[in-house]
């Protein structure tokens, strides 16, 4: 059984955050497989740092797409993102250097800030966009054709 399983819970419904998102739970399986797996931490460490990478990667298309809709609370994502990776990006150092003990709170820690940021966080922009999407009208292409001759 997977560490994370993917759930539709977890949907955004924007197809590539949510696509981003299965990625990220693709990675972190990986770096708890392998750790179950007895690998050493080099090959954690390669793991690890390819986490920081994507998740940098993912939190600024995440952010671009947040700015494009007028996201209200974009700022205060951003701050999220930055925590979160300056996290990451610290236990991949402390990996690095050895004086990081991969155990169970290092899983969790890894399972919590995807799951609990997705849900909480991320679930948050997927209602304001729902919301915004109600707002604004569907334009009646043939109503808006015959205003215009008029």
């Amino acid at each position: 059984m997977a560490f994370l399983s993917w759930r539709d819970q977890y949907r955004v419904g924007v197809t590539d955050i949510d696509q981003e998102h299965r990625y990220l739970f693709g990675l972190i399986n990986e770096f708890h497989d392998k750790h179950r797996g007895g690998a050493d931490d080099k090959a954690l460490e390669q793991i690890l740092n390819r986490l920081v990478q994507y998740s940098e990667e993912h939190f600024r298309h995440e952010e671009e797409t947040m700015l494009a809709s007028e996201y209200p609370l974009h700022a205060e994502h951003c701050a999220l993102h930055e925590a979160l990776f300056m996290t990451l990006f610290r236990l991949s150092e402390e990996l690095a250097a050895g004086s990081l003990r991969i155990d169970r709170d290092t899983h969790r820690f890894l399972r919590a800030w995807l799951v609990q940021h997705i849900l909480k966080h991320d679930l948050a922009f997927s209602d304001y966009l729902a919301q915004r999407a109600k707002a604004t009208p569907a334009i009646d292409h043939n109503t808006a054709a015959a205003s215009a001759e008029e």
